[in-house]
C-alpha cells in the first residue's frame, strides 16, 4: 500500500503563492469584458447629448490603490499562517509513514494491515483539513475583494456627483476607450483621494 508524503501536498502549497494575483487578474478581465458592452450601449445613448463624461483606468487603479496592496499583504500573511498549520499536521504523519516503510517487512500480516488502515485514515483526515484551510482562505479573499470593490464603487459615485459627471467609464488601457482627452481621465485624482482616505483609516 502506498501513502502520500509531503511532496503530495507541496503542489497545493506552492499554488497558494500565486492564487491571489491570478484571481485578481481573472476578476479584472471578467469585469472589463462585461463593461465593454455596457460602454458601447452608453455611448450610443448619450452621443447626442451634452452629458459630462470621465473615465478611469481600472487596471492602474487596482494596481496602485494602497487599500488593495494592504489587503494583498493580509491574505499572504494568512496563507503563510495556514500553510504552517498544515505542515505541523503533516510532519508527524510523515514520520509514521517513514516508520511503516522501514519496518513493514518485519510486521505480521495483521499488524501491517492495521497500520496501513490507520495511516490511510490519517491521510484522509489530513486532506480534509487541508481543504478546509484552503476554503477558509478563499472565503476571506473573496469577502475582502467584495468589500474593496464596493468601497471603490461608492467613492467613484460620490466623486462623480461632486464633480458634475453624469457618466464615469471603467477602462483598461485602450481596450474600451481608443481615444479620450487627457482631462477626461480622472484615474489619478480618484486614486489620490482613495489612498488619502485609506491612510486616514489606518
Amino acid at each position: 500500500m502506498c501513502f502520500r508524503d509531503t511532496k503530495v501536498f507541496s503542489k497545493i502549497r506552492s499554488s497558494w503563492k500565486s492564487v491571489l494575483f491570478l484571481d485578481l487578474l481573472f476578476l479584472l478581465k471578467k469585469i472589463m469584458r462585461n463593461l465593454t458592452l455596457l460602454f458601447v450601449v452608453i455611448l450610443l445613448t448619450i452621443s447626442c447629448t451634452q452629458n459630462k463624461i470621465a473615465f478611469i483606468d481600472v487596471a492602474l487603479l487596482m494596481k496602485e490603490y494602497e487599500g488593495l496592496k494592504a489587503f494583498d499583504e493580509e491574505v499572504k500573511n494568512e496563507r503563510d499562517k495556514l500553510r504552517k498549520e498544515i505542515e505541523s499536521l503533516i510532519e508527524p504523519y510523515q514520520v509514521k509513514v517513514d516508520a511503516y516503510y522501514k519496518n513493514s517487512g518485519e510486521m505480521s500480516l495483521g499488524t501491517r494491515t492495521a497500520t496501513e488502515q490507520a495511516l490511510q485514515q490519517e491521510q484522509t483526515a489530513l486532506e480534509a483539513e487541508q481543504e478546509k484551510f484552503k476554503q477558509q482562505l478563499e472565503k476571506q479573499r473573496l469577502d475582502g475583494l467584495e468589500t474593496i470593490n464596493k468601497e471603490i464603487a461608492e467613492f467613484v459615485e460620490s466623486y462623480a456627483k461632486s464633480n458634475g459627471f453624469q457618466f464615469v467609464i471603467a477602462t483598461e488601457g485602450t481596450k474600451t476607450v481608443i481615444y479620450g482627452e487627457a482631462k477626461m481621465d480622472i484615474t489619478q485624482e480618484v486614486l489620490s483621494e482613495l489612498n488619502n482616505l485609506f491612510s486616514e483609516k489606518k
